[in-house]
């Protein structure tokens, strides 16, 4: 397992990679190191930054440990595109399970790759709703992509 902790605009992210695939990413108020991002995930994730791109559902992601549910869950929030944001009972419709909206919340508190799955695209039918990495990182990735202002 590799790990490093990232400096971007917003903040420090500390990413864990294992096998060529991302495992682990968490919102960190810590900055990274002066060295260059060092592999091609935490390279993508730079690029995102710097905007020059947009869409990171190339970067592989490792989730052995998450249960069908929360991997469905997952899938569906991956495909809400940036600048974009989806209710929790629009996620729950999406993967089937139209009455799950609570569930879908508990699945992304448990998301254990912020960002890579957008969990911060998934809001309250009435506001914002909550986040795991804290509001007040929410609200940033939210005006970085230019939809907080869609949010209630």
């Amino acid at each position: 397992m590799e790990e490093q902790v990232l400096s971007t605009p917003l903040g420090g992210i500390r990413i864990e990679t294992e096998g060529g695939k991302l495992v682990e990413l968490n919102l960190t108020h810590r900055q990274g190191g002066r060295k260059a991002p060092e592999g091609p995930i935490a390279a993508e994730l730079a690029r995102f930054f710097r905007g020059e791109i947009r869409d990171l559902t190339g970067i592989p992601v490792d989730l052995r440990n998450s249960t069908g549910f929360e991997r469905r869950v997952y899938e569906a929030t991956r495909a809400i595109p940036f600048g974009k944001v989806a209710t929790y009972g629009q996620i729950a419709k999406a993967i089937g399970e139209p009455g799950a909206a609570r569930a879908v919340g508990n699945a992304l508190g448990r998301n254990p790759i912020a960002l890579v799955i957008p969990c911060h695209r998934v809001v309250a039918s009435n506001g914002i709703g909550g986040f795991t990495g804290g509001l007040e990182w929410k609200r940033k990735l939210l005006r970085f992509e230019g939809s907080l202002k869609t949010v209630g």
